[in-house]
């Protein structure tokens, strides 16, 4: 009997962060496949959303400690090394890039598998150089479109010219590359030459979805509510206009907010709330699992996809938090970049769309959305046709084996 082709994820990111990857390893699992992932261990806050994966977890995985502080400030020392080597002579991209490239580079290569895909920048110098190891392949998934995840600014131009050292020397090797918008997809194709990469959505499993007396009889309370949740509480996300949004809307709905807090932000945006008279409307939440989103999502009546569309990859990306509402059966406040633009005019959703950072438009669309019970309840029950029958993982992986099977000359 022939034994299972076996596929390693390298990511540097910790499990507990990286949800694409996950259903990754699981989809492929489930196509008959050995999956070994290498990920990191970076802060405490994650540990315990890595344990609830790696509990139920049918693939194996190896995570890099870099929690130490010592053994974080050594791997940067060398990583500032690395960056004054590549400014003279061009060498050592990857090492110059990353302070986990070195490690995430030898545990991959410890690891024997036929195909190697890599999550991040970081991560793709890894899988092509252990798969050049051990005869085998490598792809490549860009959940964002890297090169643009920096202001176009001087100060960013070594972390570009980095990037772009590693990716237009990796790409074009590619058994595939696999994308998380068609917007991602494109700028990837037409930035490097490549043939363009397959379209992945960041969506869910239907199995995720709430029943729905949890969404009819678990309203957020007080309310009514615009909800809006991520890792990190910060600048750069819509939440200023958010709160001054609220603050106009006839409708009077809470702002509830859902992830780790940046340092000092919290204490910015308080102060915004009360200079708009809304202190009392304004709710910060703690972080919890990710399989836990869409069910907490239902809770609410709108949710909020504020992409300022700040840099280049913001513009182009469809967020999991977009894909999470819908799950939850929650109509999505769609900031107008050119990716939600898509996806709204394709759906029939332009009533969803404002003009980003516009706090009067976001204000109308909320007082629309929550005009009466009826009208919201036409609302979530469009949100949750478009994930039962479209939005969803069961849709989206059937690509990804694909992806991985044409890699590996089976049939998907």
């Amino acid at each position: 009997m022939r034994p299972l082709p076996t596929v390693c994820i390298v990511t540097p990111g910790p499990l507990g962060s990286s949800p694409r990857v996950v259903k990754e390893a699981h989809a492929l699992i489930d196509a008959g496949y050995r999956v070994k992932v290498v990920a990191t261990r970076t802060v405490a806050v994650v540990e315990p959303r890595d344990a609830a994966i790696l509990a139920r977890a049918q693939f194996e995985v190896e995570r890099i400690d870099l929690r130490a502080r010592w053994r974080w400030r050594l791997r940067r020392v060398g990583q500032e090394a690395m960056r004054a080597l590549h400014a003279t002579t061009g060498a050592a991209a990857h090492r110059a890039f990353s302070a986990a490239a070195g490690a995430l580079t030898a545990a991959a290569c410890r690891t024997r598998a036929d195909l190697f895909i890599a999550h991040y920048p970081a991560a793709l110098p890894a899988a092509a150089r252990a798969a050049r190891r051990h005869g085998a392949r490598y792809a490549y998934d860009a959940e964002d479109f890297h090169p643009g995840d920096w202001p176009d600014t001087p100060a960013h131009a070594r972390d570009r010219a980095l990037l772009d050292a590693i990716e237009r020397r990796f790409l074009p090797g590619c058994a595939y590359v696999s994308a998380a918008s068609p917007q991602i997809a494109d700028a990837y194709a037409e930035t490097y030459a490549i043939a363009r990469p397959c379209v992945v959505l960041n969506v869910f499993p239907r199995a995720e979805a709430p029943r729905m007396r949890e969404k009819s009889n678990r309203p957020a309370a007080p309310g009514p509510s615009l909800y809006w949740f991520s890792q990190a509480i910060g600048p750069d996300r819509g939440l200023e206009c958010a709160v001054r949004a609220i603050a106009r809307a006839g409708a009077r709905p809470h702002l509830y907010l859902r992830g780790n807090v940046v340092s000092g932000y919290g204490a910015t945006l308080a102060r915004l709330a009360d200079d708009c008279g809304v202190a009392d409307r304004l709710h910060l939440l703690a972080p919890t699992a990710p399989e836990e989103m869409a069910r907490l999502a239902a809770c609410f009546d709108v949710g909020l996809c504020g992409e300022a569309g700040h840099t280049r990859a913001n513009a182009k990306a469809l967020s999991n938090k977009l894909f999470t509402y819908l799950l939850a059966g929650v109509p999505a406040a769609l900031s107008d970049t050119p990716a939600q633009r898509a996806f709204a005019e394709a759906n029939g959703l332009e009533d969803w769309l404002y003009p980003a950072n516009d706090d009067a438009a976001l204000a109308a669309l909320l007082d629309r959305l929550l005009a009466t019970a009826d009208s919201l309840a036409k609302a979530r029950a469009r949100a949750a046709r478009l994930a039962e029958t479209r939005y969803n993982w069961e849709y989206e992986r059937a690509k990804l084996v694909a992806c991985v099977a044409r890699a590996l000359g089976r049939a998907a």
